[in-house]
């Protein structure tokens, strides 16, 4: 019995001294800046800045589908992880710390609920963080399930004041930035090339320190696209694959309007029967500016076509939007072209700047 108890004796103090040499390791290391990391953070907290036509539906899980949709947040800690429920498992998202593009953390979503850890190791302090969509909506949804972060830091009040500036773009694969990082040109299908951040609507937000909303999918078009969806159809919709929730056009009024699309009309316009003439094909894409005019009274609306073939030497694009454009008599309504860029596959990111170079001039001059 005596024997017994000594061990029993011994085994408790062993274990005693385990605990508290364990303990005392851990505060140590905390002490040094291990992430011991908090459960969770959501999207309710009221410092965190949204960006794009985002679903509210649940606040607590809102629902991403537009390319460049995401949000900033500035926070204090050392570590930093997002948790996303993709549908499928198909979309990207750079994560940008600190302004610190080069040194971004790009996200490859697998299908389901996944933390994705940011930064283990910022240094003590604010920080800022950008998560943003590279892909665009031919891509289901992403559930935006919280922030997880160092058990002594905390999300706080945004440190910059945010653009007053509102603009949106209404286009497809150019204006979603598909393909724009494959410089092979041989891959453009694949998602990982695909980036709106280095689009040229992107850059053109950033440039004009606007609030950016893209509503583009890869194949869409005005009167004809890859699958059965129009622009005309998904143009007011939140979830492009699902005709409600509407948006609410009210909550969100852009000072310009950028619409680039019929790239896909031309390869398609004539699959359709019968195929619209050219006094059809000003009338449709005219009805369809005017619902973006309907929508948004006050907006300075800019017509565009390029740089694909569509703006090649005999398109009859060009003089399709002008006659629709001059037809509306509207003085806030302008319409101009990029060059045919005469390269295969879609704009690279170069490309894309050079869009950026004419398309910035062009706005300014008018607004």
């Amino acid at each position: 019995m005596a024997i017994f108890s000594d061990k029993v004796i011994s085994f408790l103090v062993t274990v005693f001294f385990i605990s508290i040499t364990s303990c005392q390791e851990k505060g140590k290391l905390y002490d040094e800046g291990e992430q011991v990391l908090q459960k969770n953070i959501n999207a309710e907290n009221e410092n965190i800045i949204f960006h794009g036509r985002i679903d509210f539906s649940n606040p607590q899980l809102p629902k991403l589908f537009w390319p460049g949709s995401g949000f900033t947040l500035w926070f204090e800690g050392t570590s930093i992880e997002v948790v996303l429920d993709d549908l499928e498992g198909d979309n990207y998202y750079n994560a940008i710390i600190d302004d610190d593009f080069n040194s971004r953390i790009t996200i490859d979503c697998i299908k389901g609920t996944k933390s994705y850890v940011i930064s283990k190791n910022l240094t003590p302090g604010v920080h800022k963080l950008q998560l943003l969509r590279k892909t665009d909506s031919t891509s289901p949804q992403t559930i935006f399930k919280g922030i997880n972060i160092s058990q002594r830091g905390e999300i706080i009040p945004p440190q910059e004041e945010q653009p007053e500036l509102k603009i949106e773009f209404y286009g497809d694969s150019i204006t979603s930035g598909h393909g724009n990082l494959d410089e092979t040109r041989e891959n453009n299908d694949d998602k990982s090339t695909w980036d709106n951040y280095q689009s040229y609507a992107s850059m053109i937000a950033r440039e004009l320190n606007a609030d950016l909303r893209c509503i583009s999918m890869s194949g869409i078009g005005v009167m004809v696209s890859w699958y059965p969806l129009i622009m005309p159809q998904v143009y007011d919709r939140i979830n492009p694959n699902s005709d409600f929730p509407k948006n609410d056009f009210t909550q969100w009024q852009p000072d310009i309007v950028v619409i680039n699309l019929l790239q896909n009309d031309d390869w398609l316009i004539n699959r359709l029967s019968p195929t619209p003439n050219t006094k059809e094909r000003k009338k449709r894409y005219a009805n369809f500016v005017q619902s973006i005019r309907d929508k948004y009274e006050y907006a300075t609306i800019f017509c565009v076509l390029g740089n694909m073939n569509i703006t090649r030497q005999d398109s009859p694009w060009p003089e399709v939007v002008q006659a629709a454009v001059d037809s509306l008599n509207d003085s806030n309504l302008f319409f101009t072209t990029m060059p045919y860029k005469n390269t295969g596959g879609h704009p690279t990111v170069s490309e894309h700047r050079q869009m950026a170079d004419i398309l910035i001039p062009f706005i300014q001059s008018k607004i």
